[in-house]
């Protein structure tokens, strides 16, 4: 017989954790279905996947209590924005100061989010996360959606939310439409040792082959993580060669910005493509995270999206439950659409306009362009508003985000 609870989340990465972390106060039953192992804290050096989680999903994160388990001695704040423009004089320098702000986010592993959030929901009692456990089909019933287990089990839900990522099973069998895009880029990213100190700076070069990130880590100030993205031949050729010719390409690639800098985990390199779905709901369904939208690596916005998403549908779903009303009405999700698409729809045309901007050869454009960099860099307010930018802030952030 099938096994009936409230909502089913099939996705356990941030943002599927982090819907089921802000829903567990309320009185529902929820399952959360991961195709990946138990997460595990991660230990020893940093791992490569690393994410710029903004001073709003900071917020959220504590608002809901798994905060207190990430672990303190593997993050990395950072006050302090350089972006620069590789070939040319253009630069904008920022700080966590421009916004009245501490600090503009914090440099954590993905796995340790992850980690964090399955621990706090593990100790839920009304949350059952399943890690190992393969979704089989997913189908609509009268009332709801029934999700087939790899094993032959049968759940019914009354709400189903799709969190499992760009290839969404759950968007498929809706039917809900979500184009991709191939950037033409191909991210290549590893742990890197500086012989300058990071100075809790992230910093970002656009260079015609793509932009080049390096993103400061924890451990001894000169630790950190290289995001680059590079045309798929070039990131070919970076991958094979050896890890000494590999730190030579990156010391040269960033104009030696941390001085010499020495690879000192295994590179991985993954190919970019970016989608924006027309609608993430309909009845009784809806999608967050990269199920959703999936927005080029260049300012790492991805996942502070898909945390945003999670907040805003239990928002939501707490405000219906208040109030008595239907929580899993399509006009309630219609309303967290509504709420959502706009604005990861402006970081989806930012994201492929700063790829266009600096991939302009012309020599007028390049001066333009500079000039327009060192222009913001001279004014404080329009240096505020970048760092409000980089802090997440936004008008329609859920309650549980602001000051």
């Amino acid at each position: 017989m099938p096994h009936s609870v409230d909502i089913v989340i099939v996705g356990g990465g941030m943002a599927g954790g982090m819907l089921a972390a802000a829903l567990a106060e309320q009185s529902l039953d929820i399952v959360l279905l991961d195709g990946a192992p138990e997460p595990q804290m991660p230990t020893g050096a940093p791992a490569a996947r690393v994410s710029a989680l903004t001073e709003t999903s900071e917020r959220l994160l504590r608002s809901v209590g798994v905060w207190k388990n990430m672990p303190a001695h593997r993050l990395q704040p950072y006050d302090k924005m350089e972006v620069r423009d590789g070939d040319g004089t253009g630069e904008v320098h920022f700080s966590a100061a421009d916004a009245a702000a501490s600090h503009l986010g914090t440099l954590v592993e993905n796995d340790s989010v992850v980690a964090a959030i399955f621990d706090f929901c593990r100790a839920a009692c009304r949350i059952d996360w399943r890690s190992d456990c393969r979704v089989a089909s997913v189908g609509r019933r009268e009332q709801g959606w029934r999700v087939e287990l790899a094993d032959g089990q049968v759940i019914d839900c009354r709400l189903l939310v799709g969190a499992d990522g760009a290839r969404s099973m759950v968007r498929s069998a809706a039917g809900l439409s979500a184009p991709s895009r191939d950037t033409g880029h191909v991210a290549v990213v590893a742990t890197l040792h500086s012989a300058v100190p990071h100075d809790s700076c992230a910093r970002q070069a656009f260079l015609d082959s793509g932009p080049l990130a390096l993103l400061p880590l924890y451990g001894d100030g000169h630790q950190c993580s290289l995001v680059w993205s590079l045309w798929p031949d070039r990131a070919a050729q970076l991958m094979e060669q050896s890890p000494g010719s590999f730190s030579h390409a990156v010391t040269q690639a960033s104009q030696a910005w941390l001085g010499d800098l020495q690879l000192v985990s295994e590179p991985l390199a993954f190919p970019i493509h970016d989608l924006h779905a027309g609608d993430y709901v309909c009845p009784e369904l809806a999608l967050i995270g990269d199920a959703a939208h999936v927005v080029h690596p260049l300012a790492g916005q991805g996942i502070n999206l898909g945390l945003l998403d999670a907040a805003v549908l239990a928002e939501e779903i707490g405000r219906a439950i208040e109030s008595g009303r239907d929580w899993s009405s399509l006009a309630l999700l219609q309303r967290y659409q509504r709420r959502r698409r706009g604005h990861n729809a402006s970081v989806v045309a930012a994201m492929r306009g700063f790829k266009v901007l600096f991939e302009q050869r012309s020599p007028a454009f390049r001066f333009f362009r500079n000039t327009g960099m060192s222009l913001v860099n001279r004014h404080s307010m329009l240096k505020g508003l970048l760092a409000a930018q980089a802090l997440g802030r936004f008008d329609d952030a859920p309650q549980s985000a602001r000051s």
